[in-house]
């Protein structure tokens, strides 16, 4: 039950690398929880320091959890799960619990980049964690950072732009808004992605939680991409991680005597790739996820990749195709009706486009309008949106506001 699996993670003086280490020896946390302390003595791994937390047998914390989750809309996934990410399970010290707010990515099905780096950061570094991160999810990578000031809050606005979802992964409970000014941003994240902690709710931002908060980064991760780090850097941490397993790290080349790149260009010393923009990050994995990854630099190749996903998962989309000459034709699919005031050679739409493009107006609209005025799940009305702006139809403008393109 889920209440014996919040008990293990709330057990003082056992901590994250402790709970798997039970997990291994005894299975489960119901059977954990069911033991006495004549079945843990003896037990070759197990260690005493545990015995005072597992002997404490009140469930009253955790049906305080499970309240308030159920109260605050938070999702739970734990270790025993099916949809519990294999990637996740081979690390070290696998998090027996996950909180959630949103929707969870297929982790294992996905090519998951972890972008990280300084919260004190320059223009440089800011810049380029929004730009890198905007090309990983324009080529169907699934972006993972901290919610931290600087390069994370810059990677995951970047990573916005794009149908993918994003995922944040928080040093506190998913309902604690960390730092203030992100409120806005996590609230995008969280109808396009996913917020994600191994904290309950209403634990507070201490200092000690994003150290250990950085192995899910990797952990949930093909590859780590550092953008900008001092010498003593959380990002650096991230880093090592995922050398530990078995992660690529990639860095970006940062001026030298900078204290700011310091880190990074340390790591491209030592043996991290460098790369020069966010599909030379992607590039090497395409051949084991041909199906998933397109230069997102091509408008011809993105419009190929969100066909290609979107058709199966979304069947509303007319299945729009490049013939070998490049130019656009539809399969098995009526031609779709076409506004009064506009050019007969507009692109062929879906479904789902005429109704956002109906929708849409010449005056900015948030997306949270969009979804509500257009009656549309709201992956369906990224997608969408994403699909007028690559037939220049429609433009993104701050804020997540979007407006209709006249010609």
């Amino acid at each position: 039950m889920l209440k014996h699996w919040i008990w293990l993670t709330t057990r003082k003086g056992v901590g994250t690398r402790g709970c798997a280490q039970l997990l291994r020896l005894y299975g489960t946390a119901e059977r954990i929880y069911e033991l006495r302390e004549r079945d843990y003595a003896g037990t070759e791994g197990f260690e005493r320091r545990w015995l005072e937390g597992l002997l404490d047998k009140s469930l009253d914390e955790p049906e305080r959890i499970l309240t308030e989750c159920d109260n605050k809309g938070i999702s739970l996934l734990t270790y025993a799960d099916e949809a519990y990410p294999m990637r996740l399970k081979n690390i070290a010290d696998p998090p027996a619990v996950l909180y959630y707010r949103g929707t969870l990515p297929r982790f294992d099905e996905e090519v998951t980049v972890g972008v990280v780096g300084s919260r004190r950061c320059s223009a440089y570094g800011l810049l380029h964690a929004k730009q890198f991160s905007k090309l990983i999810a324009a080529s169907g990578g699934v972006v993972i950072s901290g919610g931290a000031r600087g390069i994370d809050t810059m990677a995951l606005r970047g990573a916005l732009d794009s149908t993918m979802p994003v995922v944040c992964v928080l040093g506190c409970g998913v309902d604690v808004v960390y730092p203030r000014e992100n409120k806005t941003l996590f609230r995008e994240i969280e109808q396009h992605g996913c917020l994600l902690s191994e904290y309950p709710p209403n634990t507070p931002p201490e200092r000690g939680n994003f150290p250990v908060r950085n192995r899910l980064i990797s952990g949930l991760s093909l590859g780590v991409l550092v953008v900008e780090a001092p010498e003593k850097s959380g990002a650096l941490i991230t880093a090592e991680h995922a050398l530990e397993q078995g992660r690529d790290v990639f860095a970006i080349p940062g001026n030298i005597g900078v204290k700011h790149c310091e880190g990074s260009n340390r790591l491209l010393r030592e043996g991290a790739i460098m790369v020069e923009n966010g599909w030379e990050v992607l590039r090497d994995y395409q051949p084991l996820y041909p199906d998933k990854l397109s230069d997102g630099r091509s408008m011809e190749s993105m419009h190929r990749l969100f066909q290609a996903r979107y058709q199966k998962a979304l069947p509303v989309f007319s299945p729009v195709m490049l013939d070998d000459r490049g130019d656009k034709k539809v399969v098995d699919n009526p031609a779709p009706k076409h506004y009064s005031d506009e050019k007969e050679d507009r692109p062929a739409l879906s479904a789902d486009e005429e109704k956002l493009l109906s929708t849409l107006t010449d005056k900015p609209q948030h997306a949270d309008v969009l979804v509500s005025e257009s009656g549309l799940p709201a992956q369906r009305v990224m997608a969408a949106l994403t699909l007028l702006q690559i037939k220049s139809l429609a433009c993104k403008l701050a804020g997540n506001h979007y407006q209709r393109k006249f010609e």
